[in-house]
């Protein structure tokens, strides 16, 4: 989704900025984060620009004023005094620059997503909602949190065409080529799928949940 232009003396990016935000908002009253945890951004592709979470936010208390503008380069274009990007910058940047078509970001620590991500299984397709971002929700190898590791186990993981993984131990990422609200939507349909699996191992466990759609 393209931004905008900006009136002359408008805040930079006010339209991209407050689509992240009411994104990071959703994710948080959805259940997908708690407190500081996941993180959103969304690109300008024309002018090579991010607007990103800020570390360790509330995304209820802080305002869409605080989403951080970068290049992708990593460096801050602007920020309020104090407010530094997400401490997972390095994914979100290795995304955009391995993938023309992704025009925004939602990584969310949601329960059910999690447990499969903990335990280093993908999440089959067993709900149709599933299809809408490709089927399997393959598991990116662990690597630490905010390194460039990280960053590559993503972007090897999406590849060419994909729209959501699990990070080993940690969390999900869904992307959109749309923008951050529908990388949003894709978070919550991972969400959806893994919560359906999740109840369906209880009845018959895992093994015949996978041997059910194989």
């Amino acid at each position: 989704m393209g931004v905008r232009k900006e009136k002359k003396g408008a805040v930079p990016y006010k339209a991209m900025r407050e689509a992240v935000f009411l994104a990071a908002r959703a994710a948080k009253a959805a259940g997908l984060c708690t407190g500081g945890t996941g993180n959103c951004s969304m690109i300008d592709r024309a002018a090579g620009i991010v607007a990103m979470t800020p570390h360790d936010s509330d995304r209820v208390a802080k305002t869409w004023q605080e989403i951080v503008l970068m290049n992708l380069a990593g460096e801050v274009l602007d920020a309020p005094l104090g407010v530094e990007p997400t401490s997972e910058a390095a994914f979100h940047l290795a995304v955009y620059s391995a993938r023309p078509d992704v025009a925004g970001i939602c990584h969310t620590h949601a329960p059910y997503a999690t447990v499969f991500a903990a335990l280093g299984r993908e999440i089959p397709p067993v709900i149709t909602e599933a299809l809408l971002y490709g089927g399997c929700c393959p598991l990116a190898p662990y690597a630490p949190p905010g390194t460039d590791a990280l960053a590559k186990s993503i972007v090897e993981t999406l590849g060419k065409r994909g729209m959501a993984a699990l990070l080993a131990r940690h969390g999900m990422i869904a992307v959109s080529p749309r923008d951050v609200d529908d990388a949003f939507r894709m978070a919550v349909h991972v969400e959806e799928t893994a919560k359906a699996c999740y109840r369906m191992a209880a009845l018959v466990g895992l093994e015949n949940v996978n041997a059910m759609i194989e």
